[in-house]
């Protein structure tokens, strides 16, 4: 038996047998026992999406970077319109 992949956090493991054949397992449950290696390893990417306990904490993370980037995006617009006022002859045009 040979391990392909293995997430010790989720405790999701991908092995492939010595008859060929591949296993996903999360903890203890066999999840998926298939001949197909892609179909394997999109069930593991699965599982370990499912069972990853850190996943609300990046969730709200990204959520916080998003409304960052939406705040600065505002404010570089904001001063880009507020320098186009031009000298003391307006914004040119004599």
């Amino acid at each position: 038996m040979t391990v392909i992949r293995e997430n010790p956090r989720s405790g999701v493991q991908l092995v492939q047998r010595d008859d060929g054949k591949y296993v996903v397992t999360a903890g203890d449950d066999v999840v998926v026992e298939t001949a197909v290696q892609s179909l394997a390893e999109l069930t593991y990417a699965e599982a370990v999406e499912e069972r990853d306990p850190a996943k609300e904490h990046r969730a709200r993370e990204r959520a916080h970077y998003d409304m960052q980037a939406m705040r600065s995006e505002s404010f570089a617009r904001r001063a880009a319109n507020a320098r186009k006022s031009g000298g003391i002859g307006g914004r040119g045009g004599v």
